[in-house]
């Protein structure tokens, strides 16, 4: 038998070894950012609200800035007028110069502000002495705008301007001699509109009035726009909450601080937040009043206005025959006391009685809704 001869295995193959695993890299450390500046004007902003809060919000800008009145008037010892001038000062700079500082165009608002600058010829001393005041609404209060009016429906016309398109006025039935007899009775008329600055200003100066344009007739003692408007905080005063104002409204006391002798007459309560001084009204639908074939129809829109000056003359009869504040006298036509004026027909009252009984305990009516 043959020895076996051992047999040397083949070589294997050398297998390279799997790589290590890339060690783990340190998380990037992302870019330091500087915190967001501190706004220098806080203590006397409301916090911005949302761009869908704005009916005037325009598309991709940020609400416009609200000042705290009070905190304004506080801070800076300013009347309130002046205070919310500051406000449309400042509103104006912003949108003449959009790239400026906040701060620069607060401290040249400030200074238009306490110098008594008003952006619409204010009469101070009129709206100061006046015994009594009425702030009118413009928009389907004293006139109706539209570029859709029919010719035969416009008083005038206005031009584009800025981005409100060129456009037709229909002046409500007696807005011009309900402004008339106001001023002849020794009031003081205001104009308070929520629309644009500019297009209500290129409205107004459409509108003659005793040959002339009526921002610059001597009865008209200031012209208010929607950078007037205010908001307010919710706040304790004397032990009570106020309600916040969270819609951009007209204050009444921009002309009145104690809401004893001016009432405003306007459309939509929706912007006003002092009721026993509001006098709603129907809208004045011009579209309707042009093409209505309906005489009664048409004579309510001829008699709302002159409705609203019999008003006037009455309460201010009262007010001087008894010696009481024109806003007591004026009060059963309120929002409010017209509320208070139904409750106490409701009872059996004649509109009469109940008219003089709110007279006589103004207390009845809410203060608020």
């Amino acid at each position: 038998m043959s020895a076996s001869v051992g047999t040397t295995p083949p070589p294997v193959a050398a297998v390279d070894a799997p790589a290590p695993p890339p060690a783990a890299s340190e998380p990037a450390t992302p870019p330091a950012t500087a915190p967001a500046a501190a706004d220098p004007l806080a203590d006397v902003t409301i916090p911005a609200r949302p761009a869908w809060m704005d009916r005037y919000a325009k598309p991709g800008q940020p609400s416009p800035r609200f000042f705290d009145i009070d905190a304004l008037m506080a801070a800076h010892g300013l009347t309130r007028d002046r205070a919310i001038e500051l406000q449309n000062h400042f509103r104006d700079l912003g949108r003449s110069d959009p790239g400026g500082s906040d701060t620069a165009h607060f401290d040249a608002a400030l200074a238009k502000a306490k110098a008594g600058s008003f952006e619409d010829r204010r009469d101070t001393a009129k709206l100061a002495s006046a015994p009594f005041v009425v702030l009118f609404d413009l928009d389907d209060t004293l006139y109706a705008q539209g570029k859709d009016l029919d010719a035969g429906c416009r008083d005038y016309e206005v031009a584009a301007t800025g981005d409100t398109p060129a456009r037709g006025i229909k002046l409500a039935p007696g807005a011009a001699a309900a402004i008339d007899r106001i001023a002849a009775l020794g009031g003081a008329v205001v104009i308070f509109t929520a629309f644009t600055d500019d297009a209500t200003l290129a409205n107004l100066h459409g509108w003659q009035f005793g040959g002339k344009p009526l921002p610059e007739h001597p009865a008209i003692a200031g012209v208010l726009t929607n950078s007037h408007l205010v908001l307010q905080p919710k706040r304790e005063v004397a032990g009570k909450l106020e309600r916040p104002i969270i819609e951009p409204s007209k204050d009444v006391r921009i002309v009145d601080e104690a809401l004893r002798r001016a009432i405003l007459v306007d459309d939509n309560p929706l912007r006003t937040f002092q009721p026993r001084n509001v006098r709603v009204t129907k809208k004045f639908d011009a579209r309707r009043y042009c093409t209505t074939k309906d005489a009664k129809e048409k004579l309510a829109f001829e008699r709302t206005l002159p409705l609203v000056v019999s008003e006037i003359e009455e309460s201010l009869r009262y007010a001087k025959d008894r010696k009481v504040d024109f806003a007591v006298a004026y009060l059963p036509y309120t929002q409010i006391g017209a509320l208070a004026t139904a409750f106490l027909q409701e009872a059996g009252m004649s509109r009469k009685a109940a008219i003089a009984h709110l007279r006589q305990h103004p207390e009845l009516v809410d203060r608020d809704f």
